[in-house]
């Protein structure tokens, strides 16, 4: 049973299905910028929603969340590029700084994380989550503190379905963590 619930809050908590949390909750908490977060929503979770679905029922991929670092590699980078150019149309739409923000985090961290796998599995699920929690804090502050609850959560899933050992998780953890916040201090620096 704990395996399921684990798989559950796997596939929930994806990296696609935390854009769509994040660029939702950013959209609530600017509501004038509407269209910016249907962007981002459709541009970073549900395009690579369904490309990834549409890999592993065509059989192209075995798992949603493949395993073999090969295979990963190729769906980071075209990940990443996907991102990017969606931080280039929230840009030309004026997006806030938190949705700029996390577009931009988003595809530097699908860059990082397809540096590592090039040599170490690290945990896409972890650095997804900890990115967006920390995008959802800096643009929230203390007011969505509930967020960090995500972060033991998809920890638990992702040790519990057994895709990841302790370390991979941690790393994930804070290289998500570490990557968004620095991200922000350097490239958007409050006015």
């Amino acid at each position: 049973m704990s395996r399921r619930v684990a798989a559950w809050v796997s596939h929930v908590l994806n990296p696609a299905g935390l854009a769509l949390l994040v660029f939702a909750v950013l959209t609530l908490l600017r509501r004038e910028a509407w269209l910016a977060g249907m962007i981002g929503i459709f541009v970073y979770s549900v395009v690579p929603g369904l490309i990834l679905v549409g890999l592993h029922r065509t059989g192209i991929i075995k798992e949603l969340y493949p395993g073999e670092r090969q295979q990963r590699g190729g769906l980071l980078l075209s990940g990443a590029m996907c991102y990017f150019l969606g931080y280039g149309v929230l840009s030309l739409v004026q997006a806030p700084l938190a949705m700029l923000v996390a577009g931009c985090a988003f595809g530097l961290n699908a860059l990082l994380v397809w540096g590592i796998n090039r040599y170490w599995k690290i945990s896409i699920h972890a650095v997804g989550v900890s990115g967006g929690v920390s995008v959802l804090l800096l643009a929230g502050g203390m007011a969505l503190w509930p967020s960090l609850l995500a972060l033991p959560l998809v920890a638990w899933a992702r040790l519990r379905v057994g895709a990841h050992t302790p370390a991979q998780v941690t790393a994930g953890l804070l290289l998500g963590t570490c990557s968004t916040i620095l991200l922000q201090a350097l490239a958007f620096p409050a006015p």
